[in-house]
């Protein structure tokens, strides 16, 4: 009743009859295939198997090793956070310190600006000061200059009067002396006698 199907009758006896069905190739193909995807199949489902026995046994020890390294790492993520506590508490304080720095230093500029002025004003003052004892010393000093001149010039007219005075002493003193002279010399005009000495100059003094 198959296609391809091809009746063979062989008597062996008058009585009996014998019918054997033959396959033709694509029957064979098709049975062939059945057999080789059935082959796959398992084969497939085999190595899927130990696939899958490996991933667990991959799985435990990838969990194991976690285990291991969280138990491991523990007290070094507890480390980690005690020193970046610290470094929040340092880095706080730091802050805290600059700030106070920035303004301590604020202080001071302003407190050095002041200074600054305060000096400059100061300084402009004290220029001043010294201008005007400068000024004042200058004419101290031409006063006195002046003076000085007066009193030298007062000192020479003094002693050119005085040497004036000296001088018409002396030549009054010496005319007195020389007319006493002629009223003691004799008549005859010779040399004074012994008992007339000659007539001495006065002291000028």
């Amino acid at each position: 009743m198959c296609i391809g199907t091809t009746f063979l009758t062989l008597q062996a006896s008058q009585d009996t009859v014998v019918v054997t069905l033959v396959r033709d190739g694509l029957a064979s193909i098709s049975a062939w295939m059945t057999v080789g995807l059935t082959v796959v199949l398992g084969a497939l489902l085999f190595v899927l198997v130990l696939l899958i026995a490996e991933l667990r046994k991959l799985s435990r020890t990838s969990s194991e090793f976690l285990a291991d390294a969280a138990d491991r790492s523990a007290p070094l993520i507890k480390y980690a956070n005690r020193t970046a506590r610290n470094l929040d508490h340092i880095t706080g304080a730091l802050r805290s310190e600059v700030s106070r720095l920035r303004d301590v230093l604020g202080d001071v500029s302003t407190g050095i600006d002041d200074a600054s002025v305060s000096i400059r004003g100061r300084l402009g003052d004290l220029s001043a000061l010294l201008d005007l004892a400068q000024s004042e010393a200058e004419d101290a000093i031409l006063d006195a200059a002046a003076k000085i001149r007066t009193l030298r010039a007062g000192a020479d007219l003094l002693r050119w009067g005085r040497s004036r005075n000296e001088d018409r002493s002396k030549e009054r003193i010496a005319g007195e002396g020389f007319s006493d002279r002629l009223e003691q010399e004799p008549a005859g005009g010779g040399p004074p006698g012994p008992q007339d000495p000659p007539a001495q100059d006065p002291d000028p003094s």
